[in-house]
């Protein structure tokens, strides 16, 4: 039998957080040193550290990533991603959630998911973030994932198009409506991820 692993997220989730817990199951912190310089980041340095959140230690990890002037598209993360040293498995899900994120992008902002344009710092952060876990569930032998609905939040946050409602639009848009939870109640039946095939 193999791993499963079961999130629940009751106060939302991100990239960092997974991150943070994926070394809190065992994957080597020089894994994640090592990771930026493997996918052509190298100007990116890594932060670990023990925190602790409410009596409950965890690890917390920070991208210290330099500024970014342009941002890059969709397209041309997918592209890093296919030319990065990671297994088949790794790549075959990386470019799948990119696809995702293309798609409910370009569905918010009217264009094609290759022409989204993630902005500045995002970009980078969103490839650490996702090849980073993809490539966790992988050394850790993780078979499937589920999760219970995500406690999105509410109110407002600033982005680089203006000031948006939480949760985002794109957000939304790529979660399916069993996958989200508006409070702090969420049911009891696992969901199964849609990178976990």
């Amino acid at each position: 039998m193999g791993v499963h692993l079961h999130f629940d997220c009751f106060s939302g989730i991100s990239g960092d957080m997974t991150l943070g817990a994926l070394l809190s199951l065992g994957v080597p912190e020089s894994w994640l040193h090592e990771l930026p310089g493997r996918l052509g980041l190298g100007a990116v340095e890594v932060s670990i550290r023990d925190a602790r959140r409410a009596g409950v230690t965890c690890k917390q990890v920070e991208f210290a990533i330099p500024d970014q002037p342009h941002g890059r598209h969709v397209a041309e993360l997918i592209r890093l991603v296919e030319a990065a040293p990671v297994s088949a498995w790794t790549r075959e899900r990386a470019v799948r959630a990119f696809r995702l994120v293309g798609e409910a992008e370009g569905r918010v902002h009217g264009t094609t998911p290759e022409q989204v344009h993630l902005h500045e710092v995002g970009a980078v952060d969103a490839v650490l973030d996702i090849v980073g876990a993809i490539e966790g569930f992988e050394r850790l032998g993780v078979d499937a994932i589920y999760h219970r609905p995500v406690a999105l939040g509410s109110g407002w946050v600033e982005a680089a198009h203006g000031r948006l409602p939480v949760p985002a639009p794109a957000l939304c848009a790529v979660m399916l409506p069993p996958c989200i939870s508006t409070s702090r109640r969420t049911s009891a039946r696992p969901i199964p991820s849609p990178l976990d095939e």
